[in-house]
């Protein structure tokens, strides 16, 4: 037990210092953008601030919505103002966003709703010529304004003077109603439509109203006029917006008017204004209120009119809340919205929590790295609002870390330039940090006010200015930090750190980069960026405007794609950028690819003919072997056919030749294989003619035959 008590006692001993060393990390913002109007083609200037006034970097962007997280960029630097304009359709109900930056530790501001006002010129119902008789309980004189963002509303002008008179309203269509018309009531009408938000107005062509003759009028009761109902007339606007009510009843005598904010009845005063007659009242920043009413009474009765109020926008966060726990303690954050039920996200040092989407943030053993600011982001839909609140949480770390700093291992500096040199130091608790040049012994060498510091919930930032000459081209500075240990302030930590400043003259950065370049579809291409400048600028390409991450060498090596590829050389002087267009051609030109495809067709040309070549010499083959192969069934049957199927006598070769005893008559052995007759000289038949030709080609007779 003594040993927990003595653990306290040195915890409390120590939380001071660390206490004192974070005093005024934690920020919030005391100024955030605010729901605005803009004229079409004009600006509008939006303004943030925060409770601190370090130095810190601002981040404004465009959203498409209120789920749009990312955005896109459109303002950066050190102004905590943005001038957006000029103003399109395209920006019309889009939302702004600032960020705060300190070292690292942002801070994310409401979604600030802009809108985008104008007014049409072609009126969707114009005035037209009307003729009454004085003392006719009621006329009506048409006109419905042009569209228009917000909603145009309309007044009149008589012979070219505004109509204001006790007996005369305009209700919500845009009409001119006159009650209980008298003579002097004629004359020239136009219809002027106005917008709350923008300095255009649109006029009408202009109408005759004629009174003629007269009509005695019976008093009558205060009643309703329908337009109203056929408007179905409310109030419909975004929370702080200026919205314009009005009021009418018909009756006889003509009924004094008042219009009431829920009960309260409306007066001019600070930031509303009330019509001389009671027929219309301008309230500015709106709020609070769930309904308009429009009383009309006289001396026949009196009529209350309930208008109903639709307003957007209405969502609020408590915020500004500081949080201090112990390393180990559990860390319970609550989002406290206004109205219903609307999503959540959580957010630290301006980087979005995954996962947590639920009303409270929980964290069980928080560590010292948990540190940071915090904010919860409340979405209404039906609202169509996004709100922030901001916990600064302070995680006090209960393990001693020694000091340790860090900085660039070297620098470029302008001769007769101030250069800045940081230092980081870290350590629990958080460290002291001081700078000092090489071979100076004191840290008093260097002035403290040239030292800026800058600290968050674990580190602080050391920056050092200091102008430079070509003496001092290769100096060295050391950055030195020391902390001492939570439970033993005679433990002293020491860490120390050392850049080297190159002295370089000043020379604003070039690039030569070839306007125009052609790349063979699909074979890469080596765009080169020559840079030149003093000191060596940074180097980033993108292609059509988006950045190419990591992408940082002179040269650059595309796939072949066409494109608008740029290179951007940035140093301490400035940035310049040059682009190049990359048109993308086939592998081959159109002269090839006709050569190509004239060989080809040549060699298609040839592969036909050799085939029928083929086909050909096949063919011949094939006849060739048929004939062959009838010759060879001839030659088989002349074998047969010579062949006897009957026993002759025997005969010398000598009985054959002349005198050799045969005579006419005798019989022989014909080539077709009968029995002849030897008689004198013979004619062989057709038969034997056409049978000796091919034998005598092909095979001759055997002279032993």
């Amino acid at each position: 037990m003594g040993i927990f008590v003595g653990f306290l006692v040195l915890y409390a001993l120590q939380f001071p210092v660390r206490a004192e060393i974070e005093d005024g990390v934690a920020f919030y913002f005391s100024t955030e953008p605010k729901d605005s109007w803009v004229e079409l083609g004009g600006t509008v200037t939006l303004s943030c601030a925060t409770s601190t006034a370090v130095e810190k970097t601002w981040t404004w962007r465009l959203h498409a919505d209120i789920y749009d997280d990312t955005g896109s960029v459109i303002g950066s630097g050190s102004s905590d103002t943005l001038v957006l304009g000029p103003a399109t359709f395209e920006v019309d109900n889009t939302f702004v966003t600032c960020a705060a930056d300190i070292f690292g530790t942002k801070l994310l501001s409401r979604f600030a709703a802009i809108r985008v006002s104008y007014i049409e010129t072609e009126f969707l119902l114009e005035p037209s010529d009307t003729t009454v008789q004085a003392g006719t309980d009621h006329v009506r004189m048409d006109c419905m304004p042009p569209h228009g963002n917000p909603k145009p509303y309309v007044t009149w002008t008589k012979n070219g003077k505004l109509v204001d008179e006790a007996h005369i309203y305009v209700d919500p269509l845009g009409g001119l109603n006159i009650l209980n018309v008298k003579a002097n009531d004629g004359g020239a009408y136009k219809c002027v439509a106005n917008s709350l938000e923008n300095r255009a107005t649109a006029t009408s062509v202009s109408a005759t109203l004629t009174v003629s003759g007269s009509t005695t009028s019976a008093p009558l009761a205060v009643s309703y006029d329908v337009s109203f109902a056929k408007s179905r007339y409310k109030i419909s606007a975004r929370k702080g917006d200026t919205v314009r009510v009005v009021c009418g009843f018909l009756g006889n005598p003509t009924p004094t008017l008042a219009i009431m904010a829920d009960s309260k009845v409306l007066e001019t005063s600070a930031g509303v204004e009330v019509g001389p007659h009671g027929h219309w009242a301008i309230v500015h920043n709106v709020a609070d209120v769930s309904a308009f009413k429009c009383q009309g009474s006289n001396s026949q009765g009196s009529q209350t009119m309930n208008i109903p109020v639709e307003l957007t926008g209405t969502l609020e966060v408590a915020g500004g809340v500081a949080v201090d726990i112990l390393e180990g303690d559990e860390l319970t954050l609550v989002c406290s919205d206004s109205i219903g039920e609307p999503s959540y996200s959580w957010y630290r040092n301006g980087e979005k929590l995954p996962g947590e989407e639920a009303k409270y943030y929980q964290r069980i053993n928080p560590t010292r790295a948990d540190s940071g600011m915090y904010q919860c982001f409340a979405v209404a839909a039906d609202s169509n609002s996004k709100e922030q609140s901001t916990f600064a949480v302070t995680v006090a770390g209960l393990v001693p870390v020694p000091v340790k700093v860090t900085v660039a291992a070297s620098q470029y500096a302008l001769v007769g330039h101030k250069a800045q040199l940081s230092c980081v130091g870290q350590g629990n608790p958080i460290p002291t940090v001081t700078w000092f040049r090489t071979g100076e012994n004191s840290a008093n060498a260097i002035r403290v006010e040239d030292i800026t510091y800058k600290k968050t919930f674990t580190e602080i930032l050391a920056l050092l200015n200091v102008e430079l000459t070509y003496e001092d081209d290769g100096a060295q500075y050391l950055c030195k930090g020391t902390n001492t240990d939570l439970y033993n302030d005679k433990q002293v930590y020491n860490a120390e750190s050392k850049v080297t400043v190159n002295v370089v003259e000043a020379i604003e950065p070039s690039i030569s980069l070839p306007s125009t370049s052609v790349a063979t579809s699909g074979s890469p291409l080596t765009l080169i960026c020559a840079v030149e400048g003093s000191p060596p600028p940074s180097i980033e390409w993108f292609k059509n405007g988006v950045l190419l991450e990591g992408e940082t060498d002179e040269k650059y090596i595309t796939s072949g794609e066409a494109g608008e590829y740029g290179c951007k050389a940035t140093n301490i002087l400035g940035s310049v950028e040059q682009s190049v267009i990359v048109q993308a051609q086939p592998q081959f030109s159109g002269g090839e690819i006709f050569l190509i495809l004239l060989i080809v067709a040549f060699l298609s040309v040839m592969a036909v003919v050799g085939g029928l070549i083929f086909v050909r010499r096949n063919e011949l083959e094939r006849r060739v072997q048929e004939a062959r192969a009838k010759d060879e069934l001839l030659i088989e049957k002349d074998k047969r056919a010579l062949t006897p199927s009957y026993s002759l006598p025997p005969m010398s070769p000598g009985s054959l030749r002349p005198g050799s005893g045969m005579n006419n008559g005798d019989v022989v052995l014909t080539a077709e294989g009968e029995v002849a007759q030897q008689g004198g000289e013979a004619e062989p038949t057709s038969n034997e003619v056409e049978c000796q030709t091919p034998r005598s080609i092909l095979t001759p007779v055997n002279s032993a035959q």
